[in-house]
């Protein structure tokens, strides 16, 4: 197998995991989806139970509620951050001299190269070794972006467990203190 042929292969490689990256952050970001409605839904529930058209809300229900609302809200900031990702993630994946992946990383991209002609000339002076460089690199980044996220989504349905127990606790007091 010549060094050529090992290139293209890896090439192709690379190009397999970033298309499966791809797939893995629509995963995630369909999951943070299924968490913000959840969060939604919890929201009415707190609103339900509080009775927040009467005038008088008993302190343990109030605590109970004001509690799942803070909850949903770390769940929904952590829920939104796998939509927006990291802002550490370019310091995170790449070090200091590593050059942007150029065509792999369209904002690295576009913010070192300033218009079409520039660009065609980069890409196309670039050797197939330095392409499966800017692809490994692009990999590496999409690696470290999911396992941000991934840790985001589980803050988020963390959170939202707690947000449900605390509804549940809610409504639980309300019916008691309406037995009592």
């Amino acid at each position: 197998m010549t060094d050529e042929t090992d290139i293209t292969a890896r090439l192709n490689l690379a190009q397999w995991h970033l298309t499966r990256s791809d797939q893995l952050r629509l995963g995630l970001i369909s999951r943070a989806g299924g968490i913000l409605s959840a969060n939604a839904l919890v929201v009415t529930g707190v609103v339900f139970i509080s009775g927040l058209n009467s005038s008088s809300i008993s302190p343990i229900t109030g605590t109970f509620a004001l509690a799942s609302l803070a909850a949903i809200a770390y769940s929904t900031i952590s829920a939104v951050g796998v939509f927006t990702g990291s802002r550490s993630i370019r310091r995170i994946s790449l070090e200091r001299d590593a050059r942007a992946p150029i065509a792999f990383s369209y904002s690295d991209t576009i913010s070192q190269i300033s218009s079409a002609k520039d660009f065609r000339d980069a890409f196309t002076k670039q050797t197939a070794a330095e392409t499966l460089d800017a692809a490994a690199l692009e990999l590496w980044r999409c690696i470290c972006v999911h396992h941000a996220r991934t840790k985001k989504l589980g803050s988020a349905t963390r959170w939202m467990l707690v947000s449900s127990a605390a509804l549940i606790a809610a409504a639980a007091a309300k019916i008691l203190l309406g037995i009592f």
